[in-house]
């Protein structure tokens, strides 16, 4: 099975970028991800950068079973960007997102998360992972409408960071199967500013343009106001 894909990343109204994205055959697998860092200029561009490094080369070691690989990486890229972060006082705080999907010869994807960036699978319907945030735990009790959360002074704070000392990271997995639909990956930058069923409309709209389809996706989210870094990854059979 032969995959089609495309990514890019824009700074927006920052001073500096610090998401980073992969999107590339490693291995026996595509490998897609996103990062987004956190800890402020060279840190958060650091952490981002460091987490898709490690997990490249962890990938390129092979791959027997996909969530067991995604696991353990997550856990050692925690861990070496806290002891990082412990050397250089430049990096402390330093942490990021990851949002990763390992996609085989059949086109069956393992999705990884952590944090706040999102995996989308685009289909006749839109479905999305579910963030690890403050935000996400009050729309799922039932306190807050998604709409709410749009606004809400705890919107940026989320509940699991790599290379966050408090953080006792439990990645959540997500299974899918790119023979049935779109693959697409972004930083906050794109979904907090943009609806899901827009992200949709805009990606049927471009067919099998990958490269117009992220270029639209990142200037909506700058129309309708994004103020931070702007990252889409896509892929399709």
């Amino acid at each position: 099975m032969n995959l089609q894909y495309h990514g890019r990343s824009e700074k927006g109204l920052r001073e500096n970028n610090e998401d980073a994205f992969l999107a590339e055959r490693v291995g026996n697998f595509w490998l897609f991800a996103v990062a987004d860092g956190l800890g402020g200029h060279m840190a958060g561009e650091q952490a981002s950068a460091m987490a898709l490094k490690i997990l490249k080369g962890e990938v390129e070691k092979g791959i027997t079973d996909p969530k067991t690989s995604l696991e353990k990486t997550a856990l050692f890229i925690h861990g070496e960007i806290q002891r990082q972060a412990e050397t250089d006082r430049n990096c402390y705080g330093m942490a990021t997102t990851l949002i990763a999907a390992l996609v085989d010869e059949k086109g069956e994807a393992c999705i990884m998360n952590i944090g706040d960036s999102r995996a989308y699978l685009i289909g006749d319907t839109v479905r999305h992972t579910k963030d690890q945030s403050v935000v996400e735990n009050l729309i799922a009790m039932g306190e807050i409408t998604r709409e709410e959360a749009r606004h809400h002074p705890l919107g940026t704070m989320i509940l699991q960071a790599l290379g966050d000392p408090e953080s006792n990271i439990r990645p959540d997995f997500y299974e899918a199967d790119l023979r049935e639909c779109v693959l697409l990956l972004s930083s906050d930058g794109l979904h907090d500013s943009v609806e899901k069923e827009t992200i949709g409309e805009i990606v049927r709209g471009c067919g099998d343009n990958l490269a117009l389809a992220c270029d639209r996706l990142i200037e909506k989210a700058l129309e309708s106001g994004s103020e931070d870094n702007v990252t889409v990854v896509m892929t399709q059979k």
